[in-house]
């Protein structure tokens, strides 16, 4: 198929990063300056595709007993791409499993950014199945499209009549350390007994890195914050990635509150997805209660899949 495929190193760094920037379905999320700073926990196996020595993808991944995997630092990776086309993908999946069995893996996993990011990743989903990858894991993502009509439920747009919602103030900047000490920490603990993927030096750092794309949305009332939302900014989409409030936060439900104010917000900036994220738990199962806030909240649903194939 005439296509090259080489392992990334660092001295592909600012090659890759300018992929990434100028390509059709890549984020910030993989950016080396994101990627690399938790490098020390993974086998990094990204790979550079190339055809007549010009870059035409980027495929974000890391090696853990003979498996290849979409980098599972990430929320995805798969391939990222700077042309469209079905042949073309198709070819390039063609070329990608050629390199996998020549490299003995015995198994290879990938995972595409949600469907309602870009189109080409539909395109990239059917070439995968035409070529034997089956589906492993499926989670119910949750969205808002933001160039449509959003819709609310009156259940949940309620605190603005009923002042439920007065006082209530949100500050947005990079006051990572307050939500992260006094809400996400302390809920996430006693809630489900876990702790966020990013401690709160990793997000001040990522922070510091790509100030434009990580952003914090705390509610404060009388001084007393109450809830806060950390988003991605992935070109025109958003993601809602960290999202928690205190006991006294979820009686008035100023994380709604926050929600409801952010999608005016990014919807007046000309974002086309606010990505709420998956309701499903740890072993897959659904969590209905944050199904119904999520739907309260006017989102529609996609299946976000994971895809395998034995080698």
């Amino acid at each position: 198929m005439n296509y090259k495929i080489h392992r990334y190193t660092s001295r592909n760094q600012i090659e890759w990063n300018l992929f990434v920037e100028s390509s059709i379905n890549g984020t910030f999320l993989l950016h080396r300056n994101f990627m690399d700073y938790h490098n020390d926990r993974f086998e990094d196996h990204s790979l550079l595709i190339y055809k007549n020595n010009t870059l035409l993808c980027c495929v974000p991944a890391h090696v853990n007993n003979h498996i290849f995997y979409s980098h599972q630092g990430l929320s995805y990776g798969g391939l990222i791409l700077n042309l469209e086309g079905s042949s073309f993908i198709y070819d390039i999946v063609g070329s990608l499993l050629e390199y996998f069995r020549e490299s003995a893996f015995a198994k290879a996993e990938l995972q595409q950014p949600p469907l309602s990011y870009n189109t080409i990743n539909s395109e990239i989903a059917k070439s995968l199945k035409n070529y034997g990858f089956k589906i492993n894991r499926v989670l119910h993502n949750q969205y808002v499209n933001l160039k449509e009509k959003v819709n609310v439920s009156p259940k949940k747009s309620i605190g603005y009549r009923n002042g439920k919602f007065d006082g209530l103030s949100i500050h947005k900047g990079s006051d990572f350390k307050s939500f992260w000490d006094f809400v996400l920490v302390p809920q996430l603990e006693s809630r489900h007994a876990s702790k966020p993927v990013h401690n709160v030096e990793e997000i001040e750092l990522l922070h510091s890195r790509f100030p434009e794309q990580i952003i914090q949305h705390n509610a404060w009332r009388d001084g007393e914050l109450l809830a806060g939302i950390t988003f991605f900014i992935k070109d025109k989409v958003v993601k809602s990635q960290y999202a928690s409030s205190s006991l006294k936060g979820m009686k008035t439900d100023a994380v709604g509150f926050i929600y409801m104010e952010a999608m005016k917000e990014f919807k007046e900036k000309g974002f086309s997805i606010m990505d709420y994220g998956p309701v499903n738990e740890r072993d897959g199962a659904i969590n209905e209660g944050l199904l119904r806030f999520k739907k309260q909240l006017g989102c529609v649903e996609e299946e976000w899949k994971r895809w395998v194939i034995e080698l």
